[in-house]
């Protein structure tokens, strides 16, 4: 099986902390996204397997890091997505199907004898700013164990929400019936979470039909989705069942989600540390409440923080209190009292008393 995850876009909605760096770097809980979402997969994913990363905004940062941490955990390949155009500097591109289709040169069709090879030697999507909380083992399951060419993992959503989400209809057996994006009417209150997962026979159809509307495109067209492609499958008879995230998902795409998954992430214990010795994390005249983390080489003078904060390596802080808040590596602040916010990396920000801050990287206040 390869393992395809398309990251090249340029989190318009993360600005401005996605203007220095992608999305999938923002740190929340001693982690960048990217790792907590990568890590997971070696409880399900041996070294053998290909990991299909489809680039293209801040390329050179995701790919030195990646082939840093990760060369010795799976067989790496980049590959670029071109950009559509550019606005005031920034790339655009075709969207999640063509990142997908994308991948298709790294596939191959081979004679299979069975369902079971056919399944082994397909694809896993998926999406770099989305964290499942359930074990991919686990969404695995009804892949390996069923009598289906694929899945799609979906979550409840509100019913006044469901016109914001890719939806599916289901059968009786949990099989997806009909799947529509962002549906002016009422269908269901199941939303596709991401990740997919699907045969080789499959994933081959999936690349046809994706093929078929990147083909429509003009330059009026909109981004090529995915669900389109995915109702096509559908319709030519391969079975897709839907499997519910039992519990839940962290989606890392807006601010406010980004706090809401680092207070998530610490409360599970994520990528806490408690030896400050060993990071060289300096605490004087402080109170710490946890859950938090604190970066390597960081100092902390007559404070109060937490609970619910995220502070990268080589950071500076003195005379703040603050609570719920991801702060970046390398940041220096002074006289800050805040909660629920977000202050980016190389910054140096002293005297506020506010909150909901949203600081960028490098930025001086």
């Amino acid at each position: 099986m390869k393992i395809i995850g398309p990251i090249a876009g340029t989190g318009t909605r993360l600005r401005p902390f996605t203007l220095s760096k992608p999305k999938a770097f923002l740190t929340v809980a001693g982690k960048t996204v990217l790792d907590h979402i990568i890590s997971k997969f070696s409880n399900t994913f041996d070294s053998d397997t290909e990991l299909i990363l489809i680039v293209g905004y801040k390329k050179r940062q995701i790919m030195e890091y990646i082939k840093k941490q990760y060369s010795d955990k799976f067989k790496l390949t980049f590959i670029e997505q071109i950009p559509r155009g550019y606005e005031e500097g920034t790339p655009y591109y075709w969207g999640l199907g063509e990142a997908v289709y994308l991948a298709h040169t790294r596939f191959k069709k081979t004679k299979l004898q069975n369902m079971k090879e056919d399944k082994r030697e397909g694809s896993f999507i998926f999406l770099g700013d989305m964290l499942p909380l359930d074990e991919y083992s686990y969404l695995m399951y009804k892949y390996w164990e069923s009598d289906v060419d694929g899945i799609i993992t979906v979550m409840k959503v509100r019913k006044e929400d469901a016109s914001s989400y890719g939806i599916v209809e289901l059968d009786k057996n949990g099989i997806i019936e009909r799947l529509v994006e962002k549906p002016k009417d009422y269908i269901s209150n199941l939303a596709i979470a991401g990740p997919y997962s699907f045969s080789n026979t499959a994933t081959f159809a999936l690349f046809k039909n994706l093929k078929k509307y990147l083909d429509q495109r003009s330059n009026e067209s909109k981004e090529v989705y995915m669900t389109d492609s995915l109702q096509d499958l559908v319709d030519q008879g391969f079975k897709i069942a839907a499997v519910e995230l039992k519990q839940g998902i962290l989606d890392f795409g807006r601010p406010s989600e980004l706090l809401k998954g680092n207070k998530y992430l610490l409360e599970q214990g994520a990528g806490r540390s408690n030896d400050f010795q060993k990071n060289n994390i300096t605490i004087e005249r402080s109170f710490l409440k946890n859950p938090i983390f604190i970066g390597k080489n960081t100092k902390i003078i007559n404070s109060v923080i937490g609970p619910y904060i995220s502070i990268g390596d080589n950071s500076y802080i003195e005379n703040c209190i603050m609570e719920n808040c991801v702060v970046e590596t390398s940041a220096y602040l002074n006289n800050i009292i805040s909660q629920n916010s977000i202050i980016g990396s190389n910054v140096k920000v002293e005297n506020i008393s506010k909150d909901n801050l949203i600081i960028g990287d490098k930025s001086v206040y």
